[in-house]
């Protein structure tokens, strides 16, 4: 039940949060840095609305305190929303620009515009005034929306809509700008041509010479050769198996399960090669041993 009533307690004064601008002082300086208009204001008395003119060497500021329940805050949001003050413009997608206010360690704020380093975005909004309104958001609150005035751009720094051109702009710019992107087609590649019947021919002729080179040299020293020894035939055996596995890994096995069992053949190769090899040895010797005593 405590535990209820403290929870309760909680949300109601979370619920009650509510942000508030106080000490606000939005200022317009010429080019010398001397201040020719000044208003100051808070959430509970914004101020009242007004019209400027601007010069191309103007500059805006804006300076304000942020606090929640009368505590210095820091909101997840704040800037300024530039916006055409006719509706027909306002309507337009693109037609307006957002400048960020970043808040500092106490909920102390301060924005400068400077009208000859303007972005491009704010220049192009309009040719009539554009009006100007500070919003302030953050999770669980009640928002601020504080109109600030209306403000005409100098004729020298207005810039048409859109800037650049659409068609002017940088094809990574078309995904920012939302406009209309190129049919996707797809392209296959041709089909292959036939391989000669002459060429084809020819390459299975090279490739089974060494084969009719083998089996003639076969037949001309088998009066000659003798029965092979186990070991001997042992070692054939494993070395066309060795070759056989090599052919399936290439075809259609894997690596790593295949290495085990090119381990095994390998030590058996060397294994029975050794074998074979001291069986030739022996039989050379019994046969030059049996030369020497016909002679």
């Amino acid at each position: 039940m405590r535990f209820s009533l403290v929870a309760a307690l909680s949300l109601a004064s979370y619920a009650t949060a509510q942000l508030a601008v106080t000490q606000a002082k939005l200022s317009i300086l010429d080019s010398v840095g001397i201040t020719t208009h000044s208003n100051e204001f808070t959430s509970a008395s914004p101020p009242t609305p007004s019209h400027h003119s601007l010069s191309p060497q103007d500059t805006l500021r804006l300076s304000l305190s942020l606090s929640n329940n009368d505590q210095p805050f820091i909101p997840h949001q704040a800037m300024i929303l530039w916006e055409p003050s006719t509706i027909a413009e306002k309507g337009q997608r693109g037609r307006d620009h957002l400048s960020l206010i970043k808040v500092r360690k106490g909920g102390k704020a301060k924005f400068e515009l400077d009208l000859s380093r303007a972005p491009t975005s704010l220049l192009s909004l309009s040719t009539g005034p554009i009006t100007a309104t500070l919003l302030v958001g953050h999770p669980n609150t009640t928002p601020l929306r504080i109109p600030l005035g209306s403000f005409t751009l100098p004729s020298s720094l207005v810039l048409p809509f859109p800037y650049p051109p659409q068609e002017d702009l940088p094809k990574a710019w078309e995904v920012e700008r939302y406009s209309k992107m190129p049919e996707l087609s797809w392209t296959f590649r041709g089909k292959e041509k036939a391989v000669n019947p002459v060429v084809a021919l020819g390459g299975l002729a090279f490739v089974l010479s060494p084969w009719v080179v083998l089996g003639g040299a076969t037949l001309h020293l088998s009066p000659s050769l003798t029965t092979p020894t186990p070991s001997i035939f042992a070692f054939l055996t494993l070395l066309l198996s060795f070759e056989a596995l090599i052919v399936l890994y290439w075809t259609s096995l894997k690596l790593i399960p295949t290495l085990p069992y090119f381990g095994l053949l390998a030590v058996g190769l060397a294994w029975t090669g050794r074998r074979a090899l001291g069986d030739l040895r022996s039989r050379r010797l019994s046969r030059e041993s049996g030369e020497k005593k016909q002679q």
